[in-house]
């Protein structure tokens, strides 16, 4: 594709981030009683992730399913750390030392379980969402994280669907105009 005709893949590309950023400013200050500066950086996480899986539905699932063990594991872990807070400073490292190799082996699990990267990425959003909104409990930490995440996985799946559609278009138009 050249790059006038891009050109309307980028626009709407614009127009997704737009509307993503107007969503978060309409919806996510009434998501948690301390002071946020936003969530949509979730969401543009999340689309990231769902072209890094692929471009497809099946890869949307594994993104999804992995924000949601991510978070499973970051609650693990918050616990663990809580039991071992007589360590000090290593009650997280030790944490981490126990549980992310475990975490590991969920490369042998099911497909749609399997992606560990994305677990990293989920337990990373719900931690910056628990480390930097005052007042928020760790299940609007969730949910947050959760629905900025389906936000981000539609919004990849919605750019693959026009630029599919539309250059299957310019593809058609372009065959016409060589037939003339």
């Amino acid at each position: 594709m050249d790059k006038r005709k891009f050109l309307i893949v980028a626009i709407y590309v614009g127009l997704q981030s737009f509307l993503l950023q107007l969503v978060d400013q309409l919806v996510g200050h009434r998501l948690a009683d301390g002071g946020t500066r936003g969530f949509v950086f979730i969401a543009f996480q999340a689309w990231a992730l769902y072209f890094l899986l692929g471009n497809t539905v099946k890869g949307a699932i594994k993104g999804f399913c992995g924000y949601v063990l991510g978070i499973a594991f970051a609650v693990v872990m918050l616990a663990l750390a809580g039991v071992f807070s007589w360590m000090g400073i290593l009650a997280v490292p030790v944490t981490a030392l126990i549980v992310v190799p475990f975490m590991m082996y969920f490369e042998f699990a099911p497909w749609c379980i399997s992606n560990v990267a994305t677990f990293f990425v989920g337990a990373g959003a719900y931690y910056g969402i628990l480390n930097y909104v005052e007042e928020v409990s760790e299940v609007q930490a969730a949910g947050i994280v959760i629905l900025y995440c389906i936000f981000g996985l539609a919004s990849g799946y919605m750019t693959i669907l026009f630029r599919s559609a539309y250059e299957k278009r310019m593809e058609g138009l372009e065959v016409k105009e060589e037939g003339k």
